[in-house]
């Protein structure tokens, strides 16, 4: 468990969280969704995607994983990581298909990264 909220060490070690929409209404999931976020996090990935150094790519929800073409269409030799489940959020973090919590996405990538010879983030 983090002792605190900041996630400066995160970005130092080359994590980056990256939302499919960069804002949201309170209390309304998705309300800015078709806004034209997209297309600036469509862009981002492509881009993290097409460097040449493995990359884990946590896809969580429904949004998220709707950019798996974008990771796939750089990714023909593998080198990356793709890792699914349900958003973290309390509505859906336990539900089916898959769910958040017990998904083990960190110990995953941990272990893919250190198989890699990449530092792995200290989560």
């Amino acid at each position: 468990m983090r002792a605190h909220t900041s996630l400066q060490d995160w970005a130092q070690q080359g994590v980056l969280l990256l939302n499919t929409c960069l804002t949201v209404e309170e209390g309304r999931p998705a309300s800015h969704a078709h806004w034209g976020w997209e297309v600036l996090s469509d862009a981002i990935i492509a881009a993290v995607a097409a460097k040449p150094q493995a990359v884990v790519f946590m896809l969580w929800g429904k949004h998220a994983q709707s950019k798996q073409a974008l990771i796939a269409a750089h990714n023909a030799d593998g080198r990356h990581l793709v890792l699914c489940a349900n958003h973290p959020s309390p509505l859906s973090a336990n539900k089916a298909p898959v769910p958040f919590m017990g998904c083990g996405h960190f110990a995953k990538a941990s272990n893919y990264l250190a198989s890699k010879g990449l530092l792995v983030p200290q989560w």
